[in-house]
């Protein structure tokens, strides 16, 4: 930024786009112009513009915590605390039932490589087969199997409760038994000096992953003739639900934060920025936190404080590396080609799109880093500031400041009541004074807007 020249009073504009994110990591004074210390219900999709996120409509209802949505032979399916359904017209059709609910059930599914037949399990459940019509149990699988993935044509499980990574027989998902070196099943114990079990199991890269808390296992090969478990990383996974997968990388949650993996380097802590969120998640029941991927984002729900299900949802964009908190809470996610839904704790399964939040006009609002225009001895003043913005009709937007780094009153000096639906260049005339070296802005609203930038006129107020 450039200095303040010499003459006293000299006005200044200072332009910022404001699309680069949250940041609660860094001290907020440090952090970038274009960074937020406080934002909700915003994105950087159309970067460097800085946009109110996509809304959401209600798909389908259901009954309990959704926990998994899946497709199946061109079915949609969900998992929920008292089991698995298919959605068959507006109605949900039962392929298994408990009878009762447990928040803790959280399931695990995989179809077999031609598509004919479903599989899950639930941490409890033997392996259940399921052809569309018709469940059958896999007697000869590992019992109490948690975790599911397939890889090299075979299906590979693990549990809560060993160290024991097991995988079926060639193309057969029914078969834990047969004993062929090349097309037989097999066990593969996966020991850890501090003992910890598996938390996680996923395919990446053409090979499987086992999670465990503290670590990160990577198995290649096809057969028990090549078979080889790498040495593991020093990162672990505290809920295999966060598991999620991109194009180019794998991403999940582990104790200290998110990390990003890319094959053959070590995996990168992408979440600094968001880490109180992430030192406040609640370990006890880290299980229930999940990802998911709508083809741009990804999405993280977390399990913070007291709460024992989901309360917090954030997302993270791939392309511009930046976390954005939301107000709604999912609790699972499911993007079928290029639309995506998510379900929530009370049922109900929800297809993103539109401008509102369920027909709730979206809230939304972005605070702005503590702002000294490049001069720190000196106090300032706002002489106008204009908002170069597409405010829907319906919409509003609001304009307040506060003097210092944080707390402090704000002050409104700008409401508009009803956009027009246009790129505008708002004026604000309004004179702000403020006997502190550093102020700060609040934008916020209801309904759609897009924010392109913010640009102020700003003087020195005396040495």
């Amino acid at each position: 930024m450039e200095p303040w020249i010499s003459k006293i009073n000299k006005v200044k504009p200072v332009v910022n786009t404001l699309a680069d994110g949250l940041n609660q990591y860094n001290e907020s004074i440090e952090i970038k112009d274009s960074q937020a210390t406080s934002v909700v219900n915003m994105d950087s999709l159309l970067y460097p513009t800085l946009q109110v996120s996509d809304g959401h409509t209600m798909y389908s209802l259901h009954v309990g915590y959704i926990n998994r949505i899946f497709k199946f032979q061109g079915a949609i399916y969900c998992c929920t605390s008292r089991g698995v359904y298919k959605q068959t017209g507006p109605s949900w059709t039962v392929v298994y039932d408990y009878g009762t609910h447990d928040n803790g059930r959280l399931w695990d599914t995989a179809i077999f490589f031609d598509g004919s037949r479903l599989y899950f399990v639930d941490g409890s459940l033997q392996l259940r087969q399921y052809d569309g019509n018709n469940i059958t149990t896999i007697s000869s699988a590992p019992s109490a199997s948690r975790f599911m993935t397939t890889h090299a044509n075979r299906f590979f499980l693990a549990n809560l409760n060993d160290n024991l990574l097991s995988y079926s027989g060639l193309r057969d998902a029914n078969d834990w038994t047969s004993t062929n070196k090349y097309t037989g099943t097999g066990k593969i114990t996966v020991e850890t000096a501090d003992g910890e079990k598996p938390t996680g199991l996923t395919t990446f890269a053409n090979h499987v992953i086992l999670f465990k808390k503290w670590t990160l296992h990577e198995l290649f090969g096809e057969d028990s003739t090549n078979f080889q478990m790498q040495n593991p990383y020093g990162v672990g996974c505290i809920s295999d639900r966060s598991i999620i997968q991109t194009n180019d990388a794998l991403f999940w949650l582990a104790t200290e934060g998110v990390y990003m993996y890319m094959g053959g380097a070590a995996p990168i802590k992408i979440s600094d920025p968001i880490q109180k969120y992430i030192s406040q998640i609640n370990l006890q029941y880290a299980q229930h936190c999940v990802s998911g991927y709508d083809g741009r984002f990804i999405y993280l729900t977390l399990v913070t404080g007291e709460s024992t299900v989901p309360n917090i949802t954030l997302k993270y964009d791939t392309q511009n590396r930046s976390w954005w908190p939301l107000s709604f809470v999912a609790t699972s996610f499911f993007l079928d080609g290029q639309t995506f839904y998510f379900g929530t704790l009370d049922g109900r399964i929800m297809r993103q799109g539109g401008t509102t939040y369920n027909n709730t006009p979206i809230t939304w609002s972005y605070e702005t880093k503590p702002i000294s225009d490049g001069d720190e001895t000196v106090h300032k003043a706002i002489h106008r500031i204009w908002i170069v913005a597409d405010i829907e009709v319906g919409s509003t937007l609001k304009v307040e400041y506060a003097g210092g780094t944080e707390g402090g009153t704000w002050n409104q000096v700008y409401n508009n009541t009803n956009g027009s639906g246009q790129i505008q260049s708002i004026k604000i005339p309004l004179v702000v004074r403020t006997p502190e070296t550093w102020f700060r802005l609040r934008l916020s609203g209801t309904g759609k807007a897009k924010i392109h930038r913010v640009i102020r006129e700003v003087t020195r107020r005396g040495a």
